[in-house]
């Protein structure tokens, strides 16, 4: 893989080798991509067209057959797409059946849909909407279904953990993605975030670590609240982590950010940590540990067993 930096000549990029400190070729760097909607107000598609290295693309559920002529000019661009599905709506855990067989459906659409058109690879969720009854059994079955369509079509299907609820567990996300021969999508800030992580039990360096042999991408940000993500505002804490990412396994970065500006200066400060990285020959740190919960309190018997109201995540994914 070559990461390429992008000049403006008239209307066309002329795309030549991002170097590192040493003038070497950044060959070995993982992809940096922009998020894009089919939501997006046409300027902000546009944005992306021109400025990203690569696109991960979150479709309309209710609107799959327009999906190739959405991702089509980011193809026509050169871009690589992958896909992210932030269907809230749409639990294919869904403790009433019919809703969920009817999630699933919307899911395995979604396969179809994008089969060709780009990366053949898709990050899926449960627990978007905390609101909505989730039955971890209908679940395990549902994302084994969906795991099993898209390896028919060639995609793969990775499972993102989230910051609240059982999807904020990462024994809970490893052991279902296990059962369903998913992989996974780490999301920094939904790690950062999660009571794992704040109690102290497992840091954001300690998912790298759990999730290690089915990572195959990853979201980054400075963090996420209510508001939504927040861009980074200093990189060294997140140093470690970024010297500790697998990057030949997990070679697709998505910086989860919306504002174009805030965007683009985390891009430049992320290829900056990379760059670190590789000058001071870190690697993944020795001896790292992870001291989860016992399994009986790490893993509830069904996703709707936690006690207590989890606030909706209107901003996840």
């Amino acid at each position: 893989m070559r990461l390429y930096v992008g000049l403006k000549m008239g209307r066309q990029k002329s795309l030549v080798p991002a170097l590192d400190m040493h003038g070497s070729p950044l060959n070995h760097f993982p992809t940096l991509a922009f998020p894009a909607s089919a939501s997006d107000p046409a300027s902000r598609l546009h944005w992306v067209t021109e400025q990203a290295e690569a696109v991960e693309f979150s479709p309309d559920p209710n609107q799959l057959d327009r999906l190739p002529e959405m991702v089509h000019p980011f193809l026509r661009a050169g871009l690589r797409v992958r896909f992210h599905t932030r269907y809230f709506e749409h639990e294919l855990g869904h403790a009433d059946p019919v809703r969920a067989e009817r999630s699933l459906e919307v899911h395995l659409r979604t396969l179809r849909a994008m089969d060709g058109q780009g990366d053949p690879v898709v990050t899926v969720h449960t627990g978007l909407d905390p609101t909505l009854p989730v039955h971890e059994p209908t679940f395990m079955e549902n994302l084994a279904r969906l795991v099993e369509h898209g390896r028919d079509l060639g995609i793969v299907v990775c499972l993102e953990n989230l910051r609240l609820g059982p999807s904020s567990e990462p024994a809970n996300i490893l052991r279902w993605a296990e059962t369903a021969e998913a992989m996974i999508t780490l999301d920094v800030g939904h790690a950062l975030g999660s009571e794992a992580a704040r109690s102290g039990r497992c840091s954001a360096q300690g998912f790298v670590e759990l999730f290690k042999s089915r990572l195959h991408g990853l979201h980054i940000y400075g963090r996420e609240d209510e508001k939504g993500h927040h861009p980074i505002e200093d990189i060294a804490p997140l140093q470690p982590l970024i010297a500790s990412l697998p990057r030949a396994e997990c070679a697709w970065w998505t910086i989860e950010l919306q504002n174009p500006a805030h965007a683009e200066a985390n891009r430049a400060l992320i290829r900056q940590a990379l760059v670190a990285a590789d000058a001071t020959g870190h690697d993944r740190p020795a001896g790292h540990q992870i001291t989860p919960l016992p399994l009986h309190a790490l893993v509830p018997r069904s996703l709707s067993s936690l006690t207590g109201p989890v606030p909706k995540q209107i901003h996840g994914g």
